[in-house]
């Protein structure tokens, strides 16, 4: 995978949505009286206003932990890892850390997280003015950006869902058993034809492909724990290539990446 450039200095960013932005990545914060504050990482492209977004999830608790961590350098998640590669296709991304703390499938099922995660994409709009934004989740955090789309119809233009949690388990119910025709936004789904991981299983996408956009990468690199990031559940090897075939998705373009993508299938 090529070498990623080097992430902006952190800027931490507080209250009014018309504070001036730093390039690269920054911290934002939100106030909430009363309560801790809520924190996103925001990637920006350097040079031109980007005018389309993504709000990303990612797995395992959903933890960013960026009060106490600060900026992921690189980050677990693939899309931390390849984060700056949104914005090299002139995309910006926010990276929501929740307030609430760990997040279990119930917990990213409840209206708490529906709660934190619509004031992270109010602002994450306002501050830097987008015209669309997309739910974007991997892993666990597919649950989030499933269910987040029926309660925020309106206020998002697409949803990707990236090694999908399609099966239950004892941490949760994950998404089986789902409706994916309810999100009602153009939808996407990418998967590795090599994932291990039993909840994940790449059968699921296959069987949705006639009805929605999916993508397929193989190869990167083949170890690793079965349902962690560093393995093909987490495109280990291939962070770079799973961020682009998404950014040209939601940019309306070809990817590059085998699979069943139609143009038509693209954002509107």
């Amino acid at each position: 995978m090529r070498r990623l450039r080097a992430a902006g200095a952190a800027v931490l960013l507080m209250g009014c949505v018309h504070a001036a932005v730093a390039e690269g990545d920054s911290i934002v914060e939100i106030d909430r009286p009363g309560q801790p504050p809520l924190r996103y990482l925001a990637t920006v492209p350097e040079g031109k206003p980007p005018s389309a977004g993504a709000l990303l999830f990612v797995g395992g608790d959903g933890v960013l932990d960026l009060a106490g961590k600060g900026i992921p350098r690189p980050g677990n998640s693939f899309l931390l890892h390849a984060r700056r590669v949104f914005a090299e296709h002139g995309l910006a991304v926010a990276a929501f850390d929740p307030g609430t703390g760990p997040l279990s499938d119930q917990d990213r099922m409840s209206a708490a997280h529906a709660e934190e995660a619509r004031r992270v994409l109010r602002d994450f709009r306002q501050r830097y003015k987008l015209d669309r934004i997309t739910l974007i989740g991997t892993s666990r955090g597919t649950i989030s950006a499933a269910l987040l789309a029926l309660r925020f119809r309106g206020e998002i233009d697409g949803v990707v869902l990236a090694s999908t949690v399609f099966a239950s388990s004892r941490t949760g119910p994950g998404l089986e058993g789902f409706d994916f025709g309810q999100i009602g936004v153009p939808l996407l789904f990418l998967h590795h034809r090599y994932d291990a991981c039993p909840v994940t299983p790449p059968s699921g996408a296959q069987a949705l492909s006639d009805r929605y956009a999916v993508i397929f990468l193989e190869g990167g690199q083949k170890k690793g724990e079965p349902c962690g990031p560093f393995s093909p559940h987490g495109f280990l090897g291939q962070e770079s290539e799973a961020v682009s075939a998404i950014s040209a998705w939601m940019l309306r373009q070809q990817p590059s990446s085998p699979g069943f993508w139609r143009p038509e299938m693209a954002p509107r």
